[in-house]
């Protein structure tokens, strides 16, 4: 970021509390299940969940908060209860995070914490209740930094085993996918040649050419003749453009300050809920940030890998 007065006034607009709500949201659809007929909208309860993420509510005081809303509001409308939220959060048909066909994507995964105690209460008094986290598996897209897909999986699962499902959920072809070494896999690499992208992941320091991935070993032959240490391993990220995975870690830590870093849901169905929700959130916080150049790097190794090695 350079714009810094531009910046600025983008982090004081977040706090702003101006509502536009289509009046079509409280209209609920009619339904041909028996029963009593839905009173709120699924749209209406997706705002409101939205709503409690961005601004770290309980159900309770969500309630408070948007009956103040509809008060001062030239039309006011009914508002939900919070147990009705609560049940309707589980049944919601989620949106997509994304429509666009990345070129360049980021992978990453990190931990989500649904309950234990905290850093301080640890550090002075030692670990004494049982602690508890989720991982949130996410691909980002380098030029725009949106997110285009997320998963979410429980703590014990493997950063690869989450793969599938998020090169599952992308548009089109990606040219280049960037991953730490926890992916560094024959499988996972695999499966982003099927993709028809080429991977870019770093070797560890002590791997071996074998002749089954051509990229795998191009880029240990590269990191060896610069040096092998980890001063070569920095060099060899600049020229391949692999340094801009710092982006999908810089989304991570975006995340937990403004929306914090533990869930309030306790059922794992409202989890998967709760950080799809947060992932939205995100894009449409970063929505403005757009006229990046992190793209020039890779079509520069695109024309000529050689040249640049």
């Amino acid at each position: 970021m350079r714009n810094w007065k531009e910046y600025n006034q983008e982090l004081i607009q977040r706090g702003s509390l101006t509502f536009l709500i289509d009046p079509k949201i409280f209209k609920a659809k009619k339904t041909k299940t028996l029963g009593r007929p839905r009173q709120f909208s699924d749209a209406l309860i997706l705002m409101l969940m939205m709503t409690k993420i961005h601004y770290r509510l309980a159900y309770r005081a969500l309630q408070g908060f948007v009956r103040s809303l509809a008060t001062l509001s030239n039309q006011p409308f009914s508002v939900p209860t919070y147990s009705l939220v609560c049940k309707r959060a589980a049944t919601l048909e989620l949106p997509k995070i994304s429509v666009k066909r990345p070129s360049v994507i980021a992978i990453d995964a990190s931990g989500m914490k649904v309950y234990g105690e905290g850093e301080w209460k640890i550090k002075v008094h030692g670990k004494s209740k049982k602690r508890k986290w989720l991982k949130i598996h996410v691909a980002m897209d380098i030029q725009s930094q949106e997110i285009v897909a997320q998963t979410t999986t429980t703590s014990d699962v493997h950063d690869s085993k989450a793969l599938d499902p998020l090169l599952q959920q992308l548009h089109g072809c990606v040219e280049y996918t960037l991953a730490d070494g926890a992916y560094d896999g024959r499988a996972s690499r695999d499966r982003i040649a099927a993709k028809g992208s080429k991977a870019l992941i770093p070797p560890p320091k002590n791997a071996r050419v074998r002749g089954r991935d051509p990229d795998r070993d191009h880029a240990i032959q590269v990191i060896r003749g610069l040096g092998g240490d980890r001063q070569a391993k920095s060099l060899w990220a600049k020229l391949t453009g692999y340094s801009a995975r710092c982006h999908v870690e810089s989304l991570f830590s975006q995340m937990k300050r403004l929306l914090g870093e533990r869930l309030f849901s306790k059922k794992f169905d409202k989890q998967v809920m709760e950080n799809h929700l947060r992932c939205l959130l995100l894009n449409k916080i970063n929505s403005r940030k757009r006229g990046r150049r992190t793209l020039g790097i890779f079509a520069s190794v695109g024309r000529s890998r050689a040249q640049a090695v």
